[in-house]
């Protein structure tokens, strides 16, 4: 494990653990399939099929969020070994409702996202032993940790960071190419390689009558300012786009859990937002009071994964979206 940022004598300030993957050889990948309307009705008619059909993710997560344009997005985040996604895929079922000129004139956005998460280039961040996300798709959790809670140690729990220095020559302010047909209708694009990908997590379905309220009414909303921020000043933060989702119940039923969804043009974008940026710095003082009071009986649960992408496996695909949408806007 490399430790290139860690303090002498380092003790983090609260338990961590992260995903032990040791046994698997198979990369997982993540894919996020969303729609665009007030209603995920003509998602849900598809997915309810193909995401319990042959070769189906590992794990199936929902989301609803409304973005900088006012456009009500509901998602799906399911969970792949790359060989299982790619039968999966491949089944025309699947592949084939994505690729059919129909999804062009059914009267609302589609997108779809597949990440492709090397074990080398990603790693997870859990604050108690019950897994979110990828984390629940692995044999167990290791831990606690030292590598956390220290300005970059989210890198340093990278593997690949020991031997890169995964910067990427991408940016903000440069196109990325992408493939326009259907007169601008469908956009398909591959993001830079190194582009940095988290999605964070907040789970209080645990807290008690006492730290509920404290969480909702101090930290939450600090937290909504920050990922506001992000998402609305690209060129200064480098992050491409930000998505505040609220975590959703199998019927779309609400869950008193949510995450941000960021993706940047690298990690260090996100690290020099958390080392020194006001909305941030707002946020960890928030949450270290909440934590200082209640130590041990701290009921609060967060949780992280972040990947650096690789420059091959990542296939994101827009239909009919409006130009804000993902990283729609930079090509």
């Amino acid at each position: 494990m490399p430790r290139n940022n860690m303090p002498e004598n380092w003790q983090p300030p609260v338990p961590a653990w992260q995903a032990d993957w040791k046994s698997l050889d198979d990369p997982m990948v993540t894919v996020y399939f969303g729609i665009q309307a007030d209603s995920p009705a003509k998602l849900d008619a598809w997915a309810n099929l193909a995401l319990h059909s042959k070769h189906a993710p590992a794990r199936i997560e929902r989301g609803h969020y409304v973005d900088q344009a006012d456009v009500s997005n509901h998602l799906y985040i399911c969970y792949w070994t790359r060989a299982e996604y790619a039968l999966w895929w491949n089944l025309n079922d699947n592949k084939g409702w994505w690729q059919s000129d129909e999804r062009l004139y059914d009267g609302v956005g589609y997108w779809r996202e597949v990440v492709a998460m090397p074990y080398e280039r990603f790693e997870t961040l859990n604050s108690s032993t019950e897994p979110h996300g990828i984390s629940a798709v692995a044999e167990t959790l290791e831990g606690p940790i030292d590598e956390h809670g220290y300005a970059g140690g989210m890198r340093d729990r990278i593997p690949m960071s020991d031997t890169s220095e995964l910067k990427s020559d991408a940016s903000t302010t440069t196109k990325i190419p992408s493939i326009k047909t259907h007169d601008g209708k469908r956009t398909t694009l591959f993001p830079p390689e190194n582009t940095c990908i988290i999605r964070s997590g907040q789970n209080w379905s645990y807290c008690d009558d006492e730290q509920r309220p404290m969480y909702l009414k101090n930290v939450h909303p600090v937290l909504k300012k920050g990922m506001r921020f992000l998402r609305d000043n690209p060129i200064e933060t480098e992050c491409y786009c930000m998505r505040f989702v609220d975590t959703k119940g199998e019927n779309w039923t609400d869950l008193p859990q949510s995450f941000g969804l960021g993706y940047a043009s690298d990690i260090y974008a996100f690290e020099e937002w958390a080392k020194s940026h006001p909305t941030h710095l707002a946020i960890l003082d928030r949450f270290m009071a909440m934590a200082g009071k209640f130590g041990e009986r701290l009921q609060l649960k967060l949780w992280h994964e972040v990947v650096v992408l690789p420059k091959e496996g990542c296939d994101f695909e827009y239909i009919n979206c409006h130009n804000q949408t993902g990283l729609l806007s930079y090509t």
